[in-house]
This record gives structure tokens, C-alpha cells and sequence, in this order.
């Protein structure tokens, strides 16, 4: 619990730094993961009848902003490896989610496209991931929100170097 005269005051670890242990109350990464876990199985568990997996929503989610976009620019955007990228990519191609051509001009690259079914499934899992997102926001403010999301884009850009 925070008390309320430190709301303004830097986070200084130096009391759990000096401690021989860390825990895991005292770790926001340990949190996040938590969360993350959480939140990746309510919404796995959520699209499973429309047969998707939780990483191929991942892949979806990014098709359905920018379609027709490489292999290479999916597997960056979702921050997986190529080779995993092109196994889980073969399976979607398999369920006719989405098409991969090959570029006449660099036969290294790959064109990912949506099919309709692909791109259908956007107006149906979009509801789904927005509702298991806000299933715990339920309770805080529309500011607690916003600054959730301030703090959260600060962690995530000091751990990247992006200041």
C-alpha cells in the first residue's frame, strides 16, 4: 500500500535492494507477467470456439491493420522469430485465414494477405479481446485508466531505451 505523502516521490529500491531477498510483492515484473499470463489465458479461452489460437489472434491483429505486408514485417511487428512466424503462418494458410505468395522480384520474401475468412473474423474476435480487456478495468476511473496506460508506456519505453 502506498501512503498517501509519497505520490510525488521517486521510486527509490534502496530498502528492497539492501534486503537479501526480493519479493515477489516487490516486483513489477513479476506483476506484469502475472497479468500478462491472466490476461493471454482469459482471452485464449475466449476465442477458442471460433478455433484460434491465442498466437494466431496475435498475427490476425496485425493482418487486419496492415494486410498484404511480409513475413518478415509480421514476425517484427509481433515480436516472434521467422521460423516460428512461418510454422504458425503454414497452419493459419492451412485453416484459409490467410494467403502467402512468394515476391517475383526477391524469391526470399514472402507477401502474407488475409482471405475473407481471415478478415472475417475481425468484426467477430475484435468484441471478444475489448470486452476480456476491459473485464478488469471495470473498476477504476476513466483517469485511473489513462494513467495506468501513461505508467505502463513509461516502463515499457525506459526497459527498450526509448526515453
Amino acid at each position: 500500500m502506498v501512503a498517501e505523502n509519497m505520490s510525488d516521490t521517486a521510486y527509490d529500491s534502496t530498502d528492497i535492494t539492501r534486503q537479501s531477498t526480493f519479493p515477489t510483492d516487490h516486483s513489477i515484473a513479476y506483476l506484469a507477467r502475472e497479468i500478462t499470463r491472466i490476461y493471454t489465458r482469459n482471452l485464449q479461452d475466449a476465442i477458442a470456439d471460433h478455433g484460434i489460437l491465442i498466437g494466431q489472434y496475435h498475427f490476425l491483429r496485425v493482418l487486419w491493420e496492415k494486410d498484404e505486408i511480409t513475413q518478415r514485417e509480421l514476425a517484427n511487428a509481433v515480436g516472434m522469430k521467422e521460423s516460428t512466424t512461418f510454422t504458425a503462418l503454414a497452419g493459419m494458410e492451412k485453416q484459409g485465414l490467410l494467403t502467402r505468395k512468394r515476391d517475383s522480384n526477391d524469391r526470399r520474401k514472402m507477401t502474407v494477405r488475409l482471405t475473407d475468412k481471415g478478415r472475417g473474423l475481425r468484426s467477430k474476435l475484435i468484441p471478444i479481446a475489448k470486452a476480456v480487456n476491459d473485464r478488469p478495468l471495470a473498476e477504476l476511473s476513466l483517469k485511473q485508466v489513462s494513467d495506468l496506460k501513461s505508467m505502463l508506456e513509461t516502463l515499457r519505453n525506459n526497459l527498450s531505451g526509448e526515453h
